[in-house]
């Protein structure tokens, strides 16, 4: 990932994240702060498969943010400008990531959403991901769902 890229990335996750109603102020501004774009090429330097992005032309038009965590890849965020999506792009950027999973040795994708979130739920659905659990009251005081997918059932 290059330095444009990943301020490109920068402002279409703030873009994204700020647009989201049901994200309380606290929890749109810490999230925020987590992928500047110094961070993002952090993350991509450690971990290359950590960021990826969904392209037309040389224009980005998605991104695919996750962490290799103890076994596991936890999906933090994925997003598509909102030109561009009800296109396919998003669901290609979870088989994308579901790609990286061998490389990274990991056995299983998690993931979180807001309750409220039904275009990502439906999303993650589609693709193949299971909700396991509720949790109340949970990050930033808010209810969120969470999902996973196995993809080695051998690990």
């Amino acid at each position: 990932m290059t330095a444009d890229e990943a301020t490109k990335v920068s402002e279409i996750v703030t873009s994204t994240i700020r647009s989201l109603n049901y994200y309380n102020v606290r929890a749109k501004e810490e999230e925020i702060r987590k992928y500047s774009p110094s961070e993002l090429l952090s993350s991509s330097r450690e971990d290359a498969d950590s960021v990826l992005l969904a392209k037309e032309r040389q224009d980005i038009i998605g991104f695919c943010i996750s962490k290799y965590d103890d076994g596991l890849i936890w999906l933090s965020w994925f997003g598509v400008e909102e030109s561009h999506r009800k296109k396919g792009v998003g669901e290609q950027l979870l088989f994308s990531l579901e790609a990286t999973a061998t490389k990274r040795k990991a056995h299983k994708i998690w993931c979180d959403t807001r309750t409220v979130n039904l275009t990502a739920q439906r999303a993650l659905q589609k693709a193949g991901y299971r909700q396991i659990a509720t949790l109340k009251n949970h990050w930033y005081g808010q209810d969120f769902l969470l999902w996973e997918k196995i993809v080695d059932e051998t690990a």
